[in-house]
């Protein structure tokens, strides 16, 4: 549905997604998902906005049968390592974290 938590789950365990936003700001992560980052593909609403079971089926065979789902899968694979050094010891967000919870206790 293109939370951001979900986002962030699917990525650090190296899963490619189908992007289907339901309201909010899961449209923008979609964009930014499919269209920038490259790590779904999007789902089709028919003009009602409703997706059809058909649709569901063709994104997910794209996504596992296609050279884009190949090139998909392997980017988001690249994606979990970098995320699983950023959060190991010593990685970005470790490190800035501890700048932010510093930053708390000078004021």
């Amino acid at each position: 549905h293109c939370g951001w938590n979900s986002v962030l789950e699917a990525v650090c365990a190296g899963v490619p997604m189908v992007a289907w936003p339901l309201y909010a700001e899961q449209r923008f992560n979609m964009v930014i998902l499919v269209e920038d980052l490259k790590l779904a593909l999007r789902i089709n609403e028919s003009e009602d906005g409703f997706v059809t079971a058909e649709e569901v089926e063709s994104r997910v065979r794209e996504l596992m049968d296609s050279d884009e789902g190949e090139s998909l899968r392997k980017l988001t694979k690249e994606k979990a390592a970098e995320a699983k050094a950023a959060i190991s010891e010593g990685g970005s967000s470790i490190v800035d974290l501890a700048k932010l919870v510093e930053s708390w206790k000078l004021h």
